[in-house]
């Protein structure tokens, strides 16, 4: 049961509703999380995409096609002879409909709105977009998620008079990376059930859902160094991947060497893949992939106290949730 069955399952939904569909796309939201905090809700769990990260994750659930499809392997990769950012740059994506254009959406887009590249136009495409707060509203919300919460329930409250089927998105994600999965996540997501549940007797189905976990890291310099010295003695562009699952692009007749070179390297850090035994699309993907198996993992950004992308359950079972009318 993966991500890509949201659609037919929004589809399904959208058919039996009563008086609509409600749609929560909660970033960074694990499985365990949403169990403890969306009482009211039946709760299923869902697995993410590999990697387990929002670029890809969120194309496949509006999409219901995997990333070898899709062409969007991870938040970095290669375009060309260089890299792409998957969010901020202008990747060439398929012209694949999503579930939100096929049925006319109303979308809260919100953080997703403010984003120009083809990324998040290939999300959005084709619905009707209200327009997002100003982004230091977004960025404070963000830093206090039952303020949040308190945000998206208001404006979802002034939309549901006027409209059928609405998606919003929720950014969690941004406050766990800093925080984890600490007191004011589940306070919101409490509030986040209490208010669905408010929907759902009146008439709503109450569908939501997110696009990965996240888990504690503490990478350790010494590796980040060595990956580091990898790639600069063994490959061609700067790697590329996404959090705890990063790939490489080594020179001509190097690949093999690389692949054992960073299995001797990260160690016990990490188990190292070719992308095709993963599903990754090359060019896009690097052919050499490493994917955590520790907190030690060197991941891109050593700031984070929580961190995705790799394979673990913690990253990649993520909640399916429902709150429908009691007939």
């Amino acid at each position: 049961m993966s991500l890509a069955e949201i659609p037919s399952r929004l589809e399904d939904a959208l058919k039996s509703a009563n008086r609509g569909v409600v749609v929560l796309a909660v970033g960074g939201i694990s499985s365990d999380v949403a169990k403890q905090s969306w009482l009211s809700a039946s709760v299923s769990t869902l697995s993410s995409t590999v990697p387990s990260t929002s670029a890809t994750a969120w194309l496949t659930a509006l999409t219901g096609v995997p990333a070898d499809v899709h062409r969007v392997p991870g938040m970095v990769y290669r375009n060309g002879s260089g890299l792409v950012h998957a969010i901020n740059g202008t990747p060439p994506i398929p012209d694949l409909p999503t579930v939100l254009e096929r049925h006319g959406a109303t979308v809260l887009a919100r953080e997703l709105d403010l984003l120009e590249g083809t990324w998040a136009q290939a999300l959005l495409r084709g619905t009707n977009r209200i327009p997002a707060p100003p982004r230091h509203k977004l960025t404070a919300q963000a830093e206090d998620p039952p303020l949040l919460i308190a945000n998206v329930v208001a404006d979802l409250d002034k939309a549901l008079p006027d409209h059928s089927f609405v998606w919003t998105y929720i950014n969690i994600d941004d406050h766990v990376h800093q925080h984890g999965y600490d007191e004011s996540v589940h306070e919101a997501m409490l509030r986040l059930d209490a208010h669905a549940s408010r929907w759902a007797a009146q008439g709503w189905t109450v569908v939501a859902h997110s696009d990965h976990g996240q888990v504690p890291v503490d990478p350790d310099p010494g590796l980040v160094e060595a990956w580091d010295a990898i790639v600069r003695e063994e490959c061609v562009i700067p790697s590329g991947g996404a959090g705890r699952t990063r790939w490489l692009y080594p020179k001509p007749d190097r690949m093999e060497a690389v692949f054992d070179r960073v299995a001797t390297t990260l160690g016990d850090a990490a188990t190292v893949h070719h992308a095709t035994d993963l599903g990754l699309p090359q060019p896009e993907a690097g052919p050499v992939v490493a994917v955590a198996a520790s907190p030690r993992f060197p991941i891109p950004d050593p700031s984070r106290k929580f961190e995705h992308g790799g394979l673990s359950r913690d990253e990649i079972d993520v909640p399916y949730a429902v709150w429908q009318t009691v007939q």
